[in-house]
């Protein structure tokens, strides 16, 4: 099935089974983007209650220096599908041998009172129930704003600091929007479990404040590799913001769905490879190649779990911005005399899910490959043409394994690319406010292509 039209034959039955099938609160609805939450100031997310928070959970001591260790972040607080299979990957999870990974699950799921921090010390035969140590993030407290940056570090850092080993991993399961942000939570608590104020509540975590907590909780470490099973986290400017806390990432471009091998075979060969001390870059290719393994594989992704999956070196992501920039460059010095066939390049890449949730997040996302094969086919201007070759080769590279079910018309890797529709105006408080919080939107230029694209002055 070709591209376009895999993209927009998606059915919404299927969407329910979707990673990210998250809705907008209903004051965002009406935005292009949530207008205000990615600048929304730290120290005011959950307010000052969380300021001050340090974790105290009461869980075993470790006992030795393992082969990894990892840190499973079950943020589900949802009222669809997440909650229910996050409760199978906690059981599937507490069966498994643990002899070489030290394994610390952290879950939020959709029952007030639920925040629950899980130490995996050896596996057991009785599925449906969890026999190893659980703990309370600290006494007194059941349940917590688990999209709260400070909370995510505080649970980060502690695992790091208090079980020793040579590798360090993170697995996300939660809801996720690429640039716009990942992590969600339906019932946003202060530490008595009273619902917090709006203001002080975020649709999800902002990308910057994502990066910020990981370089806090770890501390001059660094991830050997992240799983995001989340949506739409594929996404360059997600990645790049992951520069010096991350060696790689693994991750889809579109949306992602809750199955037995997204969500139980991929965090079993996660824990696998992680307790044969297998090199980061060759577990991450290996799960990128299961992701969409023939046995599993269908063109929209419902058994799978994923209709696209990449297997990236963030090590090389300064690269590829450095491309995307001298791209920039071209086309704006091009748009005097080429506008129109840049204009059309740019309408010609379709949106994920766009046309089925229109004016959603989903559709702000689309192919990087795609959009610069649109370029060779329809730009001929030299310096645009030099431009799309350098990039091309710079994704190359920074991709270590990407399969999808797009063929060639896709490799793996989104990029922020509004539909041209609408009022103009309606981006202005966006590009001013929100967009350069993301280090790439700073360092790239490609905002200055967006405003050139979208007439925004």
């Amino acid at each position: 099935m070709g591209m376009t039209r895999r993209l927009v034959c998606l059915s919404l039955s299927m969407l329910a089974m979707a990673g990210c099938s998250a809705p907008m609160p209903a004051n965002m609805a009406a935005m292009p983007f949530a207008d205000g939450v990615a600048s929304l100031a730290r120290a005011a997310i959950g307010g000052a209650a969380y300021n001050a928070f340090r974790i105290q959970p009461e869980l075993p001591e470790p006992k030795d220096t393992r082969a990894a260790v990892k840190l499973t972040y079950l943020m589900n607080d949802d009222q669809g599908h997440q909650s229910p299979w996050s409760t199978k990957m906690l059981y599937m999870l507490d069966d498994l041998p643990q002899s070489r990974v030290h394994n610390v699950v952290f879950r939020d799921g959709n029952q007030a009172g639920d925040s629950r921090l899980f130490y995996i010390q050896k596996g057991d035969s009785e599925p449906g129930k969890v026999n190893n140590p659980m703990s309370l993030l600290a006494p007194g407290v059941n349940e917590v704003q688990s999209n709260n940056p400070k909370v995510f570090s505080q649970v980060l850092g502690w695992t790091f600091d208090h079980y020793p080993a040579k590798r360090h991993y993170l697995q996300l399961y939660t809801h996720g929007a690429g640039a716009m942000g990942v992590g969600t939570d339906s019932m946003q608590t202060d530490m008595t479990g009273k619902l917090l104020p709006k203001e002080q509540q975020i649709w999800a975590m902002p990308i910057p404040a994502f990066a910020e907590a990981l370089r806090q909780g770890l501390k001059g470490r660094q991830l050997d590799a992240i799983y995001f099973r989340a949506c739409l986290m594929g996404n360059v400017e997600a990645l790049y913001e992951l520069r010096g806390t991350t060696r790689y990432a693994l991750a889809s471009e579109d949306v992602s769905y809750s199955t037995d091998n997204s969500n139980m075979t991929l965090p079993k060969l996660f824990d696998d490879l992680a307790g044969r001390d297998a090199d980061p870059q060759a577990l991450v290719r290996e799960m990128a190649i299961q992701a969409l393994a023939k046995s599993v594989k269908t063109p929209d992704g419902e058994h799978s779990g994923y209709t696209s999956m990449a297997a990236v070196d963030i090590g090389r992501m300064d690269e590829l911005k450095s491309a995307i920039n001298s791209l920039t460059v071209a086309l704006k010095a091009a748009m005097p005399k080429s506008r129109a066939t840049i204009l059309a390049a740019y309408d010609a890449v379709p949106a994920f899910n766009g046309k089925e949730e229109p004016d959603t997040y989903y559709e702000h996302s689309r192919d990087l490959w795609a959009f610069t094969a649109q370029l060779q086919q329809k730009v001929a201007e030299p310096g645009v043409q030099a431009a799309v070759q350098n990039l091309r080769k710079a994704q190359k590279a920074v991709m270590v394994h990407e399969r999808d079910s797009f063929g060639s018309a896709a490799n793996g890797l989104s990029i922020f690319m509004p539909a041209r529709k609408g009022d103009p105006k309606q981006w202005a408080g966006f590009f001013k406010n929100d967009y350069p919080t993301l280090r790439f939107a700073r360092d790239s230029g490609w905002d200055d292509f967006l405003k050139s694209v979208l007439v925004i002055s």
